[in-house]
């Protein structure tokens, strides 16, 4: 077992993990198809955007439950040994979840959704002789959601190799405190470097009018450290989880 890069070690720990969890998957997807279903009872027109708001409900949801048990072998005492030392590196084990939890579930929902509309709209035009649009897979709205799941996943993502215990819950807690120190480390830079034009939390608004006007680079240059900060944290949670999966595993099973 070494560090190296094996898409065929990546590919069978894949097929193990779907061999594993099959049952699972198609339980939970068909209690959702059941909701989905039932659910149209309530639905208000057929502009489409019923299924778009589900499948963005089912992305962020399920992903980030799934996201934060994706390490849940590594803290059992039952099973821990057993993960360990499967004869794949850290780093396969670790691309595998992450995988699983990214592109294959989108991948899935998309997929899902799909023919999940096409079901229950197909039995509704057998009733009533009318149906709602079908969920377009392609759609530039859906796919919109996807960079947004990326990151909020990568948080509960590390929290799965992290912590040993109620990985959501702390996960939760840990993003929910440093989301408000966030903030008002914001607001104290906002109001030290924008003194001239503070007003007041209330005129936050106001005041990037004005600059967006009179300082359109500045403005420019944040919303490049902003895309930035958005493509470079989630990748820096996905490693610090790889090197925590290889920590455990160099200290306890190898």
């Amino acid at each position: 077992m070494n560090e190296n890069l094996s898409v065929k070690r990546i590919r069978l720990l894949l097929s193990a993990d779907v061999v594993g969890g099959y049952r699972t998957l198609g339980i939970v997807s068909c209690t959702l198809a059941g909701i989905i279903g039932f659910s149209t009872v309530f639905a208000d027109g057929d502009d489409g955007g019923f299924y778009l708001s589900w499948f963005g409900t089912m992305l962020f949801i399920w992903g980030v439950i799934a996201s934060s048990r994706a390490f849940r072998e590594v803290h059992d005492r039952t099973r821990s040994a057993a993960y360990l030392l499967i004869p794949a590196s850290a780093l396969e084990k670790t691309i595998a979840r992450l995988l699983a939890v990214t592109i294959g579930l989108a991948g899935y929902l998309l997929v899902f959704t799909s023919l999940t509309s096409v079901v229950v709209e197909t039995v509704i035009l057998l009733l009533s002789g009318e149906r709602g649009d079908f969920f377009n897979p392609i759609d530039p709205l859906a796919w919109q959601l996807i960079p947004g799941y990326l990151f909020v996943q990568s948080f509960f993502f590390l929290g799965a190799a992290w912590f040993r215990k109620a990985h959501f819950i702390k996960t939760t807690l840990a993003v929910t405190l440093a989301t408000v120190g966030m903030v008002i480390l914001c607001l104290l830079t906002l109001r030290i470097v924008f003194a001239p034009y503070w007003e007041g939390i209330e005129g936050i608004g106001l005041m990037f009018t004005y600059l967006s006007r009179s300082h359109a680079d500045l403005l420019d240059g944040l919303e490049i450290l902003g895309t930035l900060f958005a493509i470079l944290l989630p990748a820096t949670c996905w490693c610090i989880a790889w090197l925590r999966i290889r920590e455990t595993q160099v200290s306890d099973a190898v």
